[in-house]
């Protein structure tokens, strides 16, 4: 019974790496897709299992704080960054599986530019993560400015968006769409906020 109860600091520290190792992978082929002038279907299919695999981690997380009374930090802190990171590739999944759904073909003006960004905060968050038990400041302040970066591309695409496409069922589409990718900006932020309180705390 004593072994139950006892801190498995390991665990959750290797099932945070998992998680941003199968987001990072996610991110990187969503940048591939929103790239690419023809989408790429193949990567969109492979996409799915990543974000299962997440929800499963998310799940075993949750199920473990259950059953064990000693945590490494604030059982709290360690919901919240597991969620944060579940809700980030539960985002990306969303926004390539639109595609698929608004049956898009071509390529969408500023989805690159919020997709490449995305890319770039995750490695941020892997490197915060990897460095979580030391230091996590700088990388948590990159992911911030890197979500400035994104707000001014949104609102730049959202406005050409509404200027130059005629068709309002496209607007719809691609507008939603651009949303996602914003908001996956924005979580990442909120992630990185997770991870400064938990070494801030722990410090």
């Amino acid at each position: 019974m004593l072994k139950i109860l006892m801190p498995k600091e390991e665990k959750y520290f290797e099932d945070f790496k998992e998680m941003i190792r199968h987001i990072g992978q996610m991110a990187d082929w969503t940048n591939q897709i929103f790239s690419s002038d023809e989408i790429n279907q193949n990567l969109i299919l492979k996409i799915k299992p990543l974000e299962v695999r997440c929800d499963e981690i998310y799940s075993k997380v949750v199920k473990r704080l259950n059953k064990t009374f000693i945590t490494p930090f604030d059982r709290e802190d360690i919901y919240l960054l597991t969620k944060r990171l579940d809700d980030i590739s539960d985002m990306l999944f969303g926004a390539t599986a639109r595609i698929e759904t608004f049956n898009i073909k071509r390529k969408i003006k500023y989805a690159d530019k919020l997709s490449s960004i995305i890319l770039e905060q995750i490695s941020e968050l892997g490197k915060a993560i990897q460095d979580l038990k030391v230091k996590s400041i700088n990388e948590c302040k990159i992911v911030k400015t890197l979500e400035t970066e994104a707000d001014k591309i949104y609102q730049n695409a959202i406005k050409e968006l509404f200027e130059e496409e005629k068709d309002p069922i496209e607007i719809i589409k691609k507008k939603e769409i651009l949303e996602i990718l914003e908001n996956t900006c924005d979580k990442c932020q909120t992630t990185a906020n997770v991870i400064l309180s938990i070494f801030i705390k722990n410090a």
